[in-house]
């Protein structure tokens, strides 16, 4: 079994760190915080390694996963490279590193000073550990880098009952926006509809239970029936006045918000003008669809004019 350390064993390094453990995949060697209480709580939430708070004092591994924030990769990959030279000569083999950045190549991995670089990234949302050890299973893992660590990774991510697929360097930074804009997105549009309900003198926990059964109804339907079958609601129908008057409504909120300094306990000017202005960029990146779900011409263009009033 190929041992591993896992520097920066947050949300996503404790989470794969216990999986493999679990699965006998890895034998869990280091783990690095710059928090060492951090460090500690991932040792015991993965039930394996030594949690340490400095680099210097990672154990030799045969491989190193740097599970810490895309804009420290490449500084932290550097700050390795002496350890790992240090290392290297008692395994007589150059260690593997990889990464989990979803936009970032293998390559940027470079500055360590090792030969076998690779990069695996989730699509899973790890909000919360816990739940990631229970719901990871199932996800896709993008792989990209030296085929030699792709052939040791992507077995250790089937072992999680993960599905994988290869990408190239230059495919991604798209992949990866596409990830990010299904995800991430969808969770701000869920706090602005918040806004909207809580404007509309919604408190949030009434707001979230009457939203949860028709959010998740929307995401099944986009799986099963596809996007253009899956769109409902004022557009698809062309009901050009209900529009109008949402835009109006959204409009005033800001107007007044600007005016009193607060439309609503929880909405502020600036949110107040994002609202409106996510709803009119939404609008027009929905007609194209709506119109092949059957909206018509002649309410296409009068939606169209609502979304380009200022």
């Amino acid at each position: 079994m190929l041992s591993l350390n896992v520097v920066g064993a947050g949300k996503l390094g404790r989470t794969l760190a216990a999986l493999w453990h679990e699965n006998s995949v890895f034998e869990i060697a280091g783990l690095f915080n710059r928090s060492a209480a951090n460090a500690r709580e991932a040792q015991d939430f993965i039930g394996a390694g030594t949690a340490v708070s400095d680099l210097n004092k990672l154990p030799p591994a045969q491989v190193w996963l740097l599970a810490v924030p895309d804009d420290q990769i490449a500084t932290t990959a550097a700050d390795l490279a002496p350890i790992i030279a240090q290392h290297h000569p008692l395994s007589g083999k150059s260690p593997i590193l990889f990464h989990c950045s979803g936009a970032l190549p293998a390559s940027v991995l470079a500055a360590s000073g090792a030969d076998l670089l690779a990069s695996a990234h989730p699509v899973h949302s790890f909000a919360d550990p816990k739940r990631s050890f229970t719901d990871l299973p199932g996800s896709t893992v993008a792989l990209e880098g030296n085929e030699e660590v792709i052939d040791v990774l992507e077995p250790a991510f089937t072992a999680l009952s993960c599905n994988c697929i290869h990408l190239s360097p230059s495919q991604k930074v798209l992949y990866h926006t596409g990830s990010v804009m299904a995800c991430n997105y969808l969770t701000v549009l869920m706090d602005l509809s918040l806004q909207v309900f809580q404007a509309a003198g919604i408190d949030n926990k009434s707001a979230m239970a009457l939203l949860e059964p028709i959010v998740v109804q929307t995401v099944n339907n986009n799986f099963a029936l596809g996007p253009t079958k899956a769109l409902t609601g004022p557009l698809v129908r062309g009901d050009v006045a209900t529009v109008a008057r949402q835009t109006q409504a959204l409009h005033q909120l800001a107007e007044s918000s600007g005016t009193t300094g607060a439309g609503s306990d929880t909405t502020s000017g600036a949110q107040a003008v994002t609202l409106v202005e996510l709803y009119r960029a939404l609008g027009k990146a929905a007609l194209p669809l709506a119109e092949k779900a059957g909206l018509s011409q002649d309410a296409r263009r009068q939606l169209q004019s609502i979304f380009d009033e200022s």
